[in-house]
């Protein structure tokens, strides 16, 4: 599966672009993968793979290592070991999306909650780079300057929806 992935998702086409580090708050809760049930699939059953195209997306590692450690770490003895360095590669991506690391959180996190942190950590990534991805490896690219701006702009005519209807002059009736 992870073949596919990479061939799918990270070369593309188009190839997976990487986080360009613009910076600003979070944008997701540790637990809000369950609300997006591409990503909690794939981190439920392929963790690895989301793993190494987080670290591929933020410039930590490539997707191959990324994977290959993150598969060994989890699935043998030396989880410890795997706590302790996804806690340091955890703060390099959070250094890359502008965020301030906290190593105690980032340790804790990994230890108890490591596949919903890989998550949150994947939509993050995926925000910032304008991706979605679905099963069964289905990229749509977005730049994130456009996909703002549609948002801003569906809110906006929303806004401007409720407000005409609500204080309508004319056209009704018992005037």
């Amino acid at each position: 599966f992870a073949c596919f992935y990479y061939k799918r998702v990270i070369k593309g086409p188009p190839p997976l672009p990487q986080v360009n580090s613009i910076g600003g708050p979070r944008r997701h809760g540790l637990f809000e993968c369950f609300q997006d049930m591409d990503t909690c699939l794939y981190t439920a059953f392929c963790l690895p793979v989301v793993a190494g195209k987080n670290y591929y997306a933020a410039d930590i590692c490539g997707f191959w290592p990324g994977c290959i450690f993150t598969f060994i770490g989890m699935y043998s003895p030396f989880y410890c070991i795997t706590v302790c360095v996804r806690t340091v590669l955890a703060g390099k991506i959070q250094e890359k999306l502008g965020h301030n690391p906290d190593c105690c959180w980032n340790f804790m996190m990994t230890l108890f909650c490591f596949p919903c942190e890989v998550g949150r950590e994947s939509m993050e990534i995926d925000s910032e780079i304008g991706a979605t991805i679905t099963c069964c490896c289905n990229v749509k690219l977005q730049p994130r300057i456009i996909a703002e701006t549609v948002q801003a702009v569906d809110a906006a005519v929303e806004k401007t929806e409720r407000n005409c209807n609500k204080y309508r002059i004319c056209g009704g009736t018992g005037h």
